[in-house]
């Protein structure tokens, strides 16, 4: 890890000590954590998963430590825990995998998104896979075809009517990373499985929209899977 990100980490380690929740999960391997942490609920939206529940202090803290910390330890168990699952539910088509966006301004402020982290973590474990079995890799990674061109104002106070309305609009399509998909197979959207990747699934109103942009770009079949819910 560079010296700055040393740094980084050892500033917000003093101003955030680590609970013994923290502690605990941080402590896992990538397999234990899938084996102790808790299944989770199904979300209220169609066609979507979420694996651990985020109501557990520990999938909680988890989540954080992705989110805020960038902590390498929890980026780990996240992306083993959604490779595993894509594993599962991934058909005989092409899988696309795309993380949830954020804005520039964003990005800006923390310096990375926490949902390309995992889904970097999920491109690792593919290309492995690969070179062990000496088969192709499972998914293909587009960080870039999914846009958010506004970030909605905070959403902790709000119903869950008022986030699907507050939702609406903030996603687009990079056309240039659609047109690239559309040349590499003839009827490509028709021959592909979109998933879309998210930390967390709280009512669906991201995950909702996310995945009726992909659709409407012309993918026939969209799914949405989530770290936790």
């Amino acid at each position: 890890m560079p010296i700055l990100a040393h740094f980084y980490h050892a500033i917000l380690d003093a101003l955030f000590p680590l609970t013994s929740a923290e502690k605990t999960v941080l402590s896992y391997s990538p397999v234990r954590a899938m084996d102790e942490l808790p299944p989770a609920p199904t979300p209220p939206l169609e066609n979507t998963m979420s694996i651990f529940a985020y109501k557990d202090e520990r999938v909680a803290k988890l989540v954080w430590n992705i989110k805020y910390k960038r902590e390498p330890r929890a980026v780990a168990i996240g992306g083993t825990a959604l490779f595993r699952t894509l594993e599962e539910i991934a058909g005989g088509k092409t899988t696309i995998i795309v993380p949830i966006p954020m804005t520039k301004r964003r990005r800006k402020e923390r310096g990375y998104n926490q949902c390309e982290l995992l889904v970097g973590e999920i491109a690792q474990l593919d290309a492995k896979r690969a070179e062990q079995t000496g088969n192709e890799r499972k998914f293909t990674i587009k960080n870039d075809l999914l846009v958010r061109v506004h970030h909605a104002d905070r959403q902790t106070l709000k119903s869950r009517p008022e986030r699907l309305a507050g939702a609406k609009g903030v996603f687009a399509i990079n056309e240039t990373a659609l047109d690239e998909i559309k040349a590499s197979t003839p009827g490509a959207l028709s021959a592909s499985t979109a998933i879309v990747i998210d930390d967390v699934i709280t009512t669906g109103s991201t995950m909702k929209e996310a995945m009726e942009t992909l659709r409407a770009a012309g993918f026939e079949k969209v799914l949405g899977l989530s770290l936790a819910h």
